[in-house]
């Protein structure tokens, strides 16, 4: 998932494990807990809303848990970056310009 750190307010759509059916949790690298709201849509997608601020270029590990029955719905990472995702690739941590 890619966020842009320039803006605090951000919204990622995943496909959960399951559709929760009360309040989830955002953990942000294991230590930040972060309130979202969020909407399933049609094809069973999870849009989140929250926010956050980001660093520039750097990736960040993201654990969201459904707060009623406290199992995972998603684990994965968010990179952090301004650059316009179908242009670079990521090699050894660094970001190059095709």
């Amino acid at each position: 998932m890619i966020v842009n750190p320039n803006n605090t307010d951000h919204v990622i759509n995943l496909i959960p494990r399951y559709i929760p059916t009360g309040e989830i949790s955002l953990v942000i690298d294991g230590t930040d807990t972060i309130g979202v709201t969020y909407s399933v849509d049609a094809e069973d997608n999870l849009n989140l809303s929250f926010t956050y601020g980001f660093t520039d270029e750097t990736s960040y590990s993201v654990l969201i848990n459904d707060s009623v029955t406290n199992e995972e719905l998603f684990r994965g990472l968010i990179l952090a970056t301004t650059q316009i995702p179908q242009e670079y690739k990521l090699t050894n941590f660094k970001y190059i310009w095709k």
